[in-house]
């Protein structure tokens, strides 16, 4: 059983650190990693050092695309919700050095996709931040975004948030 204080510290430092940087707000950072890397006991946390299962891809002449901060890839099965049914799937997954490589990475992941451009229109509301994510299609669990706020009101990881970056938030 992870201890959840533990891990919920061992995070604080990166999520703030990428707030600072991309402004994606600590508490959706901290709370995406808890939920997606199941308190950092998931295998790709162990393997890759990956706590978001940011997802690589290959390029048409078959090399691997991986972003500037990883450092490779693993390629690993998963769960996807497809056409409303619970499929496992094989996919390649960003390798990272360490936690907070894997923590920045995430932030600029949302940041510098256009996808999630919404979502950076409230980054005084972490509640609705994620339901923007939801919406925009980050992921395919219809109940992601409820997840995730249910974990951020749980364990007040809305105190995380860097000053002057949110507000409380909105139920």
């Amino acid at each position: 059983m992870p201890n959840h204080a533990a891990f919920i510290q061992s995070t604080v430092q990166p999520a703030q650190a990428s707030q600072a940087e991309t402004m994606v707000l600590a508490s959706v950072t901290i709370a995406q990693a808890i939920l997606e890397s199941d308190w950092g006991e998931s295998h790709l946390a162990h393997v890759a050092n990956s706590y978001f299962g940011i997802k690589a891809s290959r390029n048409s002449d078959g090399s691997v695309y991986y972003g500037h901060i990883a450092i490779g890839y693993v390629e690993e099965p998963t769960k996807e919700v497809i056409n409303g049914q619970s499929v496992t799937v094989k996919a390649l997954f960003r390798k990272y050095r360490g936690t907070a490589d894997s923590f920045r990475d995430h932030g600029h992941f949302l940041r510098d996709n256009p996808r999630y451009a919404s979502a950076f229109q409230h980054t005084h509301d972490p509640n609705e931040f994620v339901r923007q994510l939801q919406h925009d299609g980050y992921a395919t669990d219809p109940q992601y975004a409820s997840k995730l706020i249910h974990l951020m009101q749980t364990y007040n990881l809305y105190q995380y948030d860097r000053e002057g970056n949110s507000s409380p938030p909105r139920h």
